[in-house]
């Protein structure tokens, strides 16, 4: 999966969490701001309903200020871009598809 792939499945499992979670993409913003998020409200908006690309690190921030936000129970958690890249590998080790090579809690965006 490349890091558009990453990206576009980030945005579409947070989306979903948020509105599981209840959480607005105002309180979302403001959570991540305070994180040291340096995107706008606008832009977060347009790339949960994938009108804009985002940087993985703002991407991965936007995960980590939704968990620190939801509640882990039934919601689960928005999946970080090492976490998805990970999944693409098991799959292709599995035979069912192809990983970029790049990427995890060290990787770049």
């Amino acid at each position: 999966m490349d890091d558009d792939g990453v990206g576009s499945e980030q945005a579409q499992r947070l989306r979903r969490l948020l509105k599981a979670a209840g959480i607005e993409v105002g309180t979302l913003w403001l959570h991540s701001f305070r994180l040291g998020g340096e995107v706008g409200e606008v832009e977060i908006d347009a790339y949960l309903h994938h009108a804009l690309g985002m940087p993985r690190l703002e991407r991965d921030l936007l995960a980590c200020a939704a968990n620190e936000l939801i509640d882990h129970g039934a919601d689960g958690h928005a999946p970080y871009s090492w976490e998805l890249l990970e999944d693409d590998r098991k799959e292709t080790a599995d035979g069912e598809g192809g990983a970029d090579g790049d990427g995890g809690p060290g990787g770049t965006a």
